[in-house]
């Protein structure tokens, strides 16, 4: 039969398309899986943070050192031990003459000396310098814990920023895609008004000089968004390549009353409780400097041995071996005023350390009333713009149902997309404002590492 040919390639065709569409429908999930786009938390995006972040990792560093060096050892305390050995070979021309008459003269003497000993010494008293030493660096070790809590701090609100910044740009592209459909229901509705001679061309042009500029916008936030992902990526010492989503909504918490935010600061404040951690380590400084008006008393002990070795001479072989303890008594009484005038430097620094943790306090303080009646203002602010939004929807679905029986016009149109477009982008500010300011008021009471 003539037609025997195509059915047996059209079956032979059938029987390769269902191999592909097998492979395809095996491949598929690995495909989507490829494609798809992980959710990054905020919980997580923190973790990740405190894990890989370069700055928070030299921090921990930094405080892992103080806490090495806070022992009674580095604080001279402990006592000192030194172990010493030596020896030496000589050949020498000899020559010597005693009393009783004898004399020796001879040439390539061997002379070997072998000497060794254990050395202690301890200081066991200095002036109270080593305990006032050992405080300080009991106080050094906390400060490079508090140092940490400050890094972090300070990451942790660099963190919130830029991932709030990139749940603001979501927001914003989702309220623009959602614009960008009222505006292809314009071109649709005005393209059938002239395709019945009902509509006007311009009117037309407008919708897509509209939509193109909606569609410009939208490219704009996309490439800010990115640029706020990259940011973010950097933080957490992650490659720009990872895709990623962020949380779509904003978490507000309920704010502290003004005078609760100001006892917080007194209380935990990292910056301000660092500042308090320098003036216990200046009044330290300051007893270890008067210590040196005061003696000094050390011991000092040692066990040797040592043997002497001739092959000429009046001694031929001298051996030691034994112990020694001895006190020593130092107290300097006149250096120059060198030490009077130390002391008066460290008052001083003292005084400026106490100063400047006032001033710390103060400025808090202050800051705590700026930043409070900023985020009662953005509460309201944000409560306002979610009503106006709510509005603005409303009457953009009005006037586009209006354009659709033939009632509306460009100009009313426009007007409500518009208006609506604006109210998306001062509720998305409102809502990133309100976050900048919770946050900054939660650094302030030295809760942002607790509260996340």
């Amino acid at each position: 039969m003539l037609y025997r040919p195509f059915i047996l390639i059209y079956q032979k065709k059938r029987k390769n398309m269902r191999k592909i569409i097998v492979l395809i429908w095996f491949l598929l999930p690995a495909i989507l899986h490829a494609q798809s786009t992980t959710r990054l938390e905020y919980k997580q995006a923190i973790a990740l943070l405190l894990k890989n972040n370069f700055d928070i990792q030299v921090a921990k560093n930094n405080a892992t050192i103080a806490d090495v060096q806070n022992n009674w050892g580095s604080a001279g305390l402990l006592p000192k031990i030194d172990i010493i050995a030596g020896t030496s070979i000589a050949s020498n021309q000899t020559r010597q003459e005693f009393s009783s008459g004898l004399t020796v003269n001879k040439n390539g003497v061997g002379s070997q000396n072998l000497n060794a000993g254990a050395f202690l010494s301890w200081t066991i008293f200095d002036g109270m310098k080593m305990f006032a030493t050992k405080e300080r660096l009991n106080l050094m070790e906390k400060q490079g814990a508090l140092s940490l809590k400050l890094e972090i701090e300070q990451r942790l609100e660099q963190l919130t920023l830029i991932y709030y910044q990139a749940v603001s740009q979501e927001q914003l592209i989702a309220g623009i895609e959602s614009a960008m459909q009222v505006g292809q229901e314009r071109i649709k509705l005005y393209q059938m008004k002239l395709d019945i001679g009902a509509g006007s061309n311009v009117e037309l042009l407008q919708a897509r000089l509209d939509y193109n500029a909606q569609k410009s916008s939208l490219l704009s936030q996309k490439n800010l968004l990115n640029e706020y992902k990259i940011n973010l990526l950097t933080l957490l010492k992650m490659g720009p390549e990872t895709n990623f989503d962020v949380d779509s909504v904003f978490v507000f918490d309920t704010p502290n009353s003004l005078e609760e935010i100001k006892q917080k600061i007194e209380q935990a404040n990292q910056q301000l409780l660092f500042a308090k951690q320098n003036v216990q380590i200046q009044s330290q400084a300051l007893k270890e400097m008067q210590s040196f008006s005061l003696p000094r008393v050390g011991l000092t002990s040692s066990y040797n041995f040592s043997k002497n070795q001739n092959t000429a001479g009046f001694s031929l072989l001298n051996e030691n071996l034994g112990y020694n303890v001895g006190l020593n008594l130092s107290w300097n009484i006149f250096n120059g005023f060198t030490t009077r005038n130390q002391i008066k430097i460290g008052k001083y620094l003292l005084q400026n350390s106490q100063i400047e943790t006032d001033k710390i306090k103060f400025s808090f303080n202050n800051n705590a009333s700026i930043a409070y009646s900023q985020l009662l203002n953005n509460q309201e602010i944000l409560a306002l713009e979610e009503e106006n939004m709510k509005l603005s929807q409303e009457a953009l679905k009005i006037s586009l149902e209006r354009l659709r029986i033939g009632l509306g016009n460009y100009l009313e149109i426009k007007e409500s997309q518009s208006t609506f477009e604006a109210s998306l982008s001062r509720l998305v500010a409102a809502r990133y404002n309100l976050k900048k300011s919770e946050t900054a008021l939660k650094k302030l009471m030295g809760t942002l590492v607790q509260t996340n």
